[in-house]
């Protein structure tokens, strides 16, 4: 289990930055809810290498201050 970032703000700025979930989800290689799931906080587990893509996802949209504030 992974809990080295918020996940539901990772997800939310993703989505505030003007890329749907459904989009993003399929970009990091999962299925189209997978996303929404996450940012509801209805995802427990987060793999190791869906953190490192998510995590580069967010980077390359948001930034790195936004993403350095994600962890936790």
């Amino acid at each position: 289990m992974t809990t080295l970032a918020n996940w539901q703000m990772c997800c939310l700025n993703i989505q505030n930055a003007g890329i749907p979930l459904i989009r993003a989800s399929r970009m990091i290689g999962r299925n189209d809810g997978y996303l929404s799931h996450l940012a509801r906080g209805e995802v427990t587990h987060v793999d190791l290498k869906v953190a490192i893509d998510l995590l580069d996802l967010h980077f390359d949209v948001c930034g790195r201050e936004k993403t350095a504030a994600l962890h936790v």
